[in-house]
């Protein structure tokens, strides 16, 4: 029986397929079974209704993602798009295999003075690259990925295919250079249609670059063939035409409106996020403590000698190799770590993948320093290696177990509760407010009633405008002449014109001012917590759930508590930190509410959840004694 199935396990797709599975299944148990953090609400509504994601707008993840929905199925969509994004991460996984195994088979390409290669044990390295894809597939950045819908996913698995086809194609050019290589035509389209789902594949340039030229040379026939295979990867490339094609029919997420050339150039290009790039050295500092303190509670002690030994390995087999996987790695960090923001994690992917095909190459080494070794000693190496993924999942599942993971649709669900009929909520909590809010309104038509207005895109995006008429005629042409004399200046800042800063403050007073004005007589207005300080003093604020009710006479009948059973994990991640914070500054403003109204005890008993929440809260203590 033994002699029958070991084929199968030496078979290189047979593996790969394993591989997947065993990933898909152990994704499933930590994957979020709601809407998740942050993007996850705004690319499943835009999934689901062909719309436009933010920058850079993510074309060929939409689409793929829209004919995924279209699979008949009972389950709920957002459920079925965090099993789209489950399934490419474990795909990843497979692709990371082969991608492995074709790196150290491209003998010409990256030993070409050891081509034989007689000292090689193929089945010892395929084992090394098994257990490697198996740590990569289960670290916590790569396993984060699988959680919830987001454009990683297919990122991992296509920047994978586009290095596995670069080398692949470059071996080929090398055995017959008198004919451009298919794969290498294959590779220039691969590439295209990577750049159409996520521009940091740019990452790979200078890496492949200094490959391509170090084996052929910087000469007319290296740059003719560069322009020959360029129309495939423009092809690729092309899937960018659905935003504009889209965007022209005013979809219910119409995010930059890129259906002209400069708004088609800013959403591509990012325009909006430049302002988080290369901003200082503090930045710097910051995001490099954070992923050298992130990297070492990714793997294991053991993974990390491995990490080391497949560098000492890689250094003194194949020099051309190792400056290609530093390069790949250097300008991933050198990149990551100049972006201020505090979701960065997704940014060092490709190092991690440097990573996994280094621990390959070091289990790869070990395993072969062993070889002489008693036979105990090999089966307790073995043992140990095969171990490291288990190791993986044990140590990393609670960090990324989304399972419990219900803040966003506890907060919408709750707000929605609270809400008046036709309100018109003017918020700031983008990663569990307003982007689950879109899935909820437009996927589940649920309080279709509400207006949600997402504070910063209305200062500072002119685009957000055109939005608001579509989903909002009614507050359009209420505060239409103040909208217009915002924007005059507004397109000034957009064009990066010289603008009164005094000026585009006093007019997004009055247009905020305005907003209230005209929505007040038929349409409750609710304010975030947060942005309270931007709205007249002469509105009366009453607590009304996680919002403020803004009125222009005292009324108690408005007032909902704050409090609610929201499941937060030990572990918080930095939005679930912010969410909690804001939570506990909603209670303590419902507590000051109810004291000077004179519900003393009921006071009481929304400080006593703020202590739970946070013991020694300044502010709550402070509360706490003007009521003794």
């Amino acid at each position: 029986m033994m002699k029958k199935l070991a084929p199968l396990f030496w078979n290189e797709n047979v593996m790969i397929f394993l591989i997947i599975a065993i990933s898909f299944c152990v994704y499933l148990t930590t994957m979020c079974r709601s809407v998740g953090f942050t993007d996850s609400g705004e690319l499943a509504t835009v999934i689901c209704t062909l719309g436009i994601a933010h920058p850079t707008g993510y074309p060929l993840f939409t689409l793929l993602g829209r004919c995924w929905i279209m699979i008949p199925s009972t389950m709920e969509e957002i459920i079925r798009l965090n099993l789209f994004t489950a399934l490419l991460t474990a795909i990843a996984v497979g692709v990371f295999l082969k991608t492995t195994l074709a790196i150290r088979r491209a003998v010409t390409v990256f030993q070409p003075r050891s081509r034989k290669r007689k000292d090689v044990n193929e089945q010892r390295f395929f084992l090394a690259s098994i257990i490697a894809s198996l740590i990569i597939g289960f670290s916590t950045t790569v396993w984060s990925q699988s959680t919830a819908v987001e454009v990683y996913a297919l990122h991992l698995v296509l920047v994978l295919l586009t290095i596995w086809i670069f080398v692949s194609g470059l071996e080929e050019q090398l055995a017959e250079p008198r004919y451009i290589s298919r794969k290498l035509i294959f590779f220039a389209f691969v590439l295209g249609l990577s750049f159409s789902n996520h521009m940091t594949t740019i990452l790979l340039a200078p890496g492949f670059l200094w490959l391509y030229f170090r084996i052929f040379g910087f000469g007319k026939e290296s740059l003719f063939r560069i322009i020959k295979i360029a129309p495939f990867f423009i092809l690729g490339l092309s899937v960018y035409l659905y935003l504009p094609i889209r965007s022209s029919g005013y979809p219910i997420l119409d995010w930059g409106h890129p259906a002209t050339a400069e708004r088609f150039f800013w959403h591509i290009s990012g325009k909006q996020f430049r302002v988080w790039m290369f901003s200082g050295w503090d930045v710097v500092q910051k995001q490099l403590n954070y992923y050298i303190n992130n990297f070492t509670s990714e793997y294991s002690f053991i993974v990390i000698v491995c990490i080391v030994a497949g560098l000492l390995t890689l250094f003194k087999q194949s020099r051309r190799l190792f400056i290609f996987l530093v390069l790949l790695f250097g300008t991933t960090i050198m990149y990551a770590i100049n972006y201020d923001i505090f979701d960065i994690d997704s940014y060092f992917l490709l190092s991690y993948l440097v990573i996994g095909f280094i621990i390959a190459y070091g289990i790869d080494f070990m395993v072969e320093r062993i070889e002489n070794s008693r036979l105990w000693i090999k089966i307790v190496f073995v043992v140990m290696f095969c171990t490291l993924p288990i190791i993986q999942v044990i140590c990393n599942w609670e960090r990324v177990d989304e399972t419990r993971n219900k803040i966003p649709q506890q907060f919408v669900e709750k707000t929605f509760s609270d809400l008046e009929p036709n309100a018109i909520v003017l918020a700031s909590q983008w990663d569990y407010f307003v982007s689950p809010s879109l899935y909820y309104q437009f996927i589940r038509q649920e309080r279709r009633d509400v207006t949600v207005v997402d504070k910063s895109l209305l200062q500072n995006r002119s685009w957000y405008f055109l939005q608001l008429q579509h989903n909002a005629p009614w507050l359009m042409e209420r505060i239409r002449p103040s909208v217009d004399l915002f924007l005059i200046e507004l397109n000034k800042f957009e064009h990066d014109l010289p603008f009164n800063f005094a000026i585009i403050q006093s007019r997004w007073k009055n247009l905020l001012s305005e907003i209230v004005e005209q929505s007040l007589p038929d349409h409750p207005v609710y304010i975030d917590a947060r942005i309270d300080q931007e709205f007249s003093s002469e509105y009366r604020r009453t607590p009304a759930g996680l919002f403020l009710r803004l009125t222009k006479k005292e009324d108690t009948t408005y007032y909902r508590t704050a409090l609610a059973p929201f499941l937060i994990c030990e572990k918080k991640q930095p939005v679930e930190k912010d969410f909690e914070q804001y939570h506990i500054t909603m209670l303590i403003r419902e507590a000051d509410w109810l004291f000077k109204n004179g519900r003393v005890g009921e006071a009481k008993k929304v400080l006593a959840e703020v202590f739970c929440i946070e013991p020694g809260n300044l502010n709550a203590n402070w509360l706490m004694k003007r009521m003794e």
